[in-house]
């Protein structure tokens, strides 16, 4: 993704296909930025609402294969899921693809951009909190599935 003007871009292209096969023209300076962060808050509100569901349907005894795979066969399904799925089962948070901290980094970059732009920000600050718990559980470091060990323990992390 890149933000540039149409002649930079076209200057630049096969500079910017060293970093990618094929770079994405999104409009001028700052609305590729803009787009990461759009997508990054995605991962965030999409994990915290998996993680919440996986842990409620845990406690009521539902078989985790079968939410599974009635989720796979509808609109709800994100394949993000079945990619923390089993990190989230297992506790296994270590070698991240993305650490909890840079997701929080964003949300926090995302929140403070879209203040300016008015936006109701409910949800997306319920989903900092949670990732601000996560990183003062010690989970920094960690792949942000960690926030299902947030949600499964929250009472005892907030001090409740």
């Amino acid at each position: 993704m890149v933000g540039a003007e149409a002649e930079q871009y076209q200057r630049h292209l096969k500079l910017l296909q060293n970093f990618g096969t094929e770079p994405l023209l999104i409009g001028p300076v700052g609305s590729a930025a803009a787009l990461k962060l759009a997508l990054n808050q995605l991962i965030a509100s999409l994990t915290t609402s998996f993680a919440l569901s996986l842990a409620f349907i845990q406690r009521q005894g539902v078989d985790v294969d079968v939410f599974m795979q009635i989720l796979r066969d509808s609109s709800l399904y994100a394949p993000t899921f079945d990619k923390k799925l089993q990190r989230m089962l297992d506790g296994n948070y270590a070698d991240p693809n993305f650490p909890t901290k840079h997701l929080l980094k964003d949300t926090e970059l995302f929140i403070s951009e879209a203040k300016s732009q008015s936006l109701d920000l409910s949800s997306i600050k319920g989903v900092r909190q949670i990732l601000q718990t996560a990183v003062k559980m010690s989970f920094a470091d960690d792949d942000y599935s960690s926030l299902f060990s947030v949600i499964k323990e929250w009472g005892e992390a907030i001090g409740e």
